[in-house]
C-alpha cells in the first residue's frame, strides 16, 4: 500500500489533467476499499510553482549559467542577461520575463534559441517551461516620442564592446559613470572619428543603468532629434513641456553634439539644460567627432562646460582589436569561427579596413551573405573578390629580401649574419625563422632558398624549415614571434 500511495502521489504531482476535475482512485485490498480523492485546482498548481521574486531571480541566474555551457557567454550576456523574471505560471507553463522597453528583439532571440532554453529550464525547474518576454515594466511613450529616446541597439552593451588600447580609457569612464562613480566625470565627453564606438558606449550606458537601476530615469537623444523637438515646441508654444522632459532625468545622453553649431536656439537650450542638470547633480554624457577645443563655431560658454569633467577619446582600433570586433560580430550572428576559411576572411577585412568599425562589420556581413547565397567556401580570394569595390586591398608583396630585412630588424642582427656561416643561437634561430617565412610566403624552391643563405644545401634548408614548422605548432611563444614578424612585413 505505501508503494501504491507513493505512485499515486507522483501521478498527482506530475499530471496536468488533475487541474480540471476531481480524480477518484479506488484501490482494492482484500475486502476493504480505500478511496483516495485528489482535488487539484489551477490555483493550487500555480501556488505549487510560485517563487518569491528573489528565488525567481536566482533560478534565472541558474538558467543563464547553464546557457553558457551551450553557447558563447557573449550571446548570453547580450540576448538574455538584460531580462528580468517576474512570473512562473503553471497554467500557461510559461516563465515570463520583462525587458526595459521593446520586447520584439528579445522574443526573436527566445524563439531562435528555443531548444537550448527548454533544455536548461527543465534542468532548473524539473520540467520545461516556455519563455515569453513582455515590456510590462517599460515606461509608456508619448505619441511624439522619438525612437532613439526609448530603444537602444540591444547589441550595444558593455559586454559586446571590444576593449583595446584605442578605447580602454573611454570604456572605463563609461562604466564608472553607469555605476554612479562619476562626480569627477561630469560631464563625460567622448570623442573620436565616425564609426569608432561612441554610440555603442552611449547605448551601453543606457541599457546598464536601466537594468541595474530601474528607478533611474535615463534619456538618450541625438542632436538632430533634440533640435527637431525644440522647433516643434517653439511652433506649438510648448517650450515648458520640452524643458521638463529633458531636465527631469538622472542621466542625459546627448549624441553628436558637433551638429548643433550655428543653431542658436539649440545651443542656448542645450546650455540651459546642461546647467539645470549639472546643478542638480545629474549625470550628463556628450559624444562628438572632435575634442571640445576643436569644435569651432560652438559658443565658448558651451565648450568650456564640455571640458569641466572627463574627456575621453577613442582612436581607430589596431589590427588585433579589429579581428576581435569581427569575431564578436560573427558570434552574435551565429557564425562558426572554426568553419574552414572564415578566419582568412576576417584577416582580409581587418587588414583592409582600419578606421571605421561599422565598415568592418558591414564588410563581414557582405561576405557572409555572398557565401550563403552562392554556396562558395570562405577564403581570402572570396573576400577580396566580394569586397573589390568596398575597399582597396593593397596587399604588400612579400619577397625574400623583405623577409630577411624584417627578421634581422626584429632580432637586432645584420642581414649579412643571417646569410653567413655563424651557428650561434642568436643567429641560427632568426635564420630558421627567415627560411620558414620565405618558404611559406614566396614561390622560392629549397635550392633557391639555399642560395639566399650562403649557398647552403637544400637538405639543410629543408631541415630548418621543418624544425621551425614543428616548433610553431607546439610552442605558443614562437608562434607569437612569427606572427609579429608577419604583421611587420605586411604593415
Amino acid at each position: 500500500m505505501p508503494l501504491l500511495k507513493s505512485k499515486i502521489y507522483k501521478f498527482f504531482q506530475n499530471t496536468n489533467y488533475c487541474a480540471r476535475a476531481a480524480l477518484f482512485f479506488i484501490i482494492s485490498e482484500g475486502t476493504s476499499f480505500v478511496i483516495i480523492i485528489g482535488i487539484f485546482t489551477r490555483r493550487i498548481l500555480d501556488q505549487m510553482a510560485s517563487f518569491t521574486k528573489k528565488e525567481l531571480r536566482e533560478k534565472w541566474e541558474d538558467i543563464l549559467t547553464l546557457l553558457t555551457d551551450k553557447m558563447e557567454k557573449l550571446k548570453v550576456d547580450t540576448f538574455f542577461r538584460p531580462l528580468e523574471p517576474y512570473k512562473l505560471s503553471e497554467k500557461d507553463q510559461t516563465l515570463y520575463l520583462s525587458c526595459i522597453s521593446d520586447d520584439s528583439f528579445f522574443n526573436s532571440r527566445i524563439s531562435k534559441y528555443e531548444n537550448e532554453l527548454n533544455e536548461v529550464t527543465e534542468k532548473v525547474f524539473g520540467r520545461p517551461y516556455k519563455i515569453a518576454v513582455t515590456d510590462k515594466e517599460a515606461p509608456a511613450a508619448s505619441p511624439e516620442q522619438e525612437a532613439d529616446e526609448r530603444y537602444p541597439n540591444y547589441n550595444y552593451t558593455f559586454e559586446s564592446f571590444v576593449a583595446g588600447p584605442n578605447n580602454r580609457l573611454a570604456l572605463a569612464a563609461c562604466q564608472a559613470v553607469a555605476d554612479g562613480y562619476s562626480r569627477n566625470y561630469n560631464p563625460l565627453f567622448l570623442y573620436g572619428g565616425s564609426g569608432l564606438g561612441k554610440t555603442h558606449l552611449m547605448h551601453a550606458i543606457w541599457q546598464y543603468v536601466r537594468n541595474k537601476y530601474p528607478k533611474k530615469k535615463v534619456l538618450y537623444v541625438s542632436s538632430e532629434t533634440f533640435t527637431n523637438e525644440l522647433i516643434i515646441a517653439i511652433q506649438n508654444n510648448t517650450q515648458q513641456s520640452f524643458r521638463d522632459k529633458y531636465r527631469k532625468v538622472d542621466y542625459f545622453l546627448f549624441d553628436d553634439v558637433q551638429f548643433i553649431k550655428n543653431r542658436e536656439s539649440t545651443e542656448a537650450e542645450l546650455f540651459n539644460t546642461f546647467d539645470a542638470l549639472y546643478q542638480e547633480g545629474k549625470q550628463v554624457i556628450f559624444s562628438s567627432d572632435k575634442a571640445p577645443k576643436d569644435l569651432g563655431d560652438i559658443p565658448e560658454r558651451l565648450v568650456s562646460r564640455f571640458s569641466w569633467g572627463m574627456i575621453a577619446d577613442i582612436q581607430p582600433p589596431d589590427y588585433e582589436t579589429r579581428v576581435a570586433i569581427l569575431k564578436n560580430k560573427a558570434i552574435l550572428s551565429d557564425i562558426d569561427l572554426s568553419e574552414p576559411g572564415f578566419m582568412d576572411v576576417v584577416d582580409v577585412i581587418a587588414q583592409g579596413i582600419h578606421t571605421n568599425i561599422r565598415e568592418l562589420e558591414s564588410a563581414l556581413t557582405r561576405v557572409v551573405a555572398y557565401a550563403s547565397l552562392t554556396g562558395e567556401n570562405y577564403s581570402k580570394a572570396l573576400a577580396k573578390n566580394v569586397l573589390s569595390d568596398f575597399f582597396d586591398i593593397q596587399e604588400k608583396v612579400i619577397t625574400p629580401s623583405l623577409v630577411k630585412k624584417t627578421v634581422a630588424n626584429y632580432f637586432n642582427v645584420k642581414v649579412s649574419e643571417l646569410e653567413g656561416p655563424k651557428r650561434s643561437r642568436n643567429i641560427a634561430y632568426p635564420r630558421q625563422i627567415a627560411i620558414y617565412l620565405i618558404r611559406e610566403n614566396t614561390d622560392c624552391s629549397l635550392p633557391k632558398i639555399g642560395e639566399l643563405f650562403g649557398k647552403r644545401d637544400h637538405s639543410t634548408i629543408l631541415h630548418s624549415y621543418e624544425k621551425m614548422k614543428a616548433e610553431i605548432s607546439s610552442n605558443q611563444d614562437i608562434k607569437t614571434t612569427v606572427d609579429a614578424i608577419i604583421k611587420m612585413m605586411k604593415s
